[in-house]
C-alpha cells in the first residue's frame, strides 16, 4: 500500500521577530497550496530526524527535513490505495 498522508508536529523557524512557529506539516497526495499535484510520497527515519519525500506528477522532487530536536509529538503515516 502507498502512503497517502504524513503529519508531523513540529516547531520551525520563521521570518517573524518571535522566530518560530509551532504546528502540524501536512503532506498529502494531490493538489497542494503550490498548484502541483503530489503524486508520491515516502517517508524515512534517521538518526537525525524525519524525511518526507515529496514527488509531484510533473517529476519535481522536494525533500523536507524535520530533526528529532524539532518534533513536538507522534509522526502519523497513513497508507492507503
Amino acid at each position: 500500500m502507498a502512503i497517502i498522508r504524513v503529519r508531523v508536529p513540529s516547531t520551525w523557524k520563521t521570518d517573524t521577530l518571535y522566530g518560530e512557529t509551532k504546528g502540524v506539516a501536512d503532506f498529502q497526495l494531490g493538489v497542494g497550496p503550490c498548484g502541483k499535484t503530489v503524486g508520491k510520497l515516502d517517508v524515512h527515519f534517521h538518526a537525525y530526524g524525519v524525511e518526507i519525500v515529496q514527488v509531484c506528477t510533473c517529476t519535481e522532487q522536494k525533500n523536507f527535513v524535520y530533526p528529532w530536536a524539532t518534533i513536538t509529538g507522534r509522526v502519523e503515516v497513513t497508507h492507503g490505495r
